[in-house]
Parts: structure tokens; C-alpha cells; sequence
């Protein structure tokens, strides 16, 4: 374990990272909200937008219209 602690400090300080030293200064319970508060507003957004497959639905789709309305 002590291993993985010390690897992940160094990433930590390669990407320029500062290590946390102590405990920190934020609940539990209080980063539980806050992260709840970020997914909403993130699950809020990706409501809105077009999943890969529907993309790939509606690319295939109008791609279809135009063959047809050349056909005629």
C-alpha cells in the first residue's frame, strides 16, 4: 500500500499538483453535496444533448431523405 501511496504522489507532483499534507478542511458530508450538486447540473446539460447513436440516426436518416428526393 505504501507503494501505490508513494506512486501516487509522484503523478500527483508531476502534473503539478499539490499534495495534501493533512485531512483537509471539507466534510464528508459536505463534499457528498456538492458533488450532488455537480451531477445534477451535469445530468441537467447531458439532457439536451444527442447521444452518439441518435447522431448516427439522424446523419443516416437525412442522408436517406436526399437519396430519395433525387430518385424522383
Amino acid at each position: 500500500m505504501k507503494d501505490w501511496i508513494q506512486k501516487l504522489d509522484d503523478f500527483l507532483k508531476l502534473s503539478g499538483k499539490e499534495l495534501l499534507t493533512h485531512a483537509g478542511s471539507v466534510s464528508g458530508e459536505v463534499a457528498k453535496l456538492k458533488a450532488n450538486e455537480e451531477y445534477d447540473k451535469f445530468r441537467e446539460r447531458a439532457q439536451y444533448q444527442l447521444s452518439p447513436v441518435e447522431i448516427h440516426f439522424l446523419e443516416a436518416f437525412e442522408a436517406e431523405q436526399k437519396r430519395l428526393r433525387a430518385k424522383k
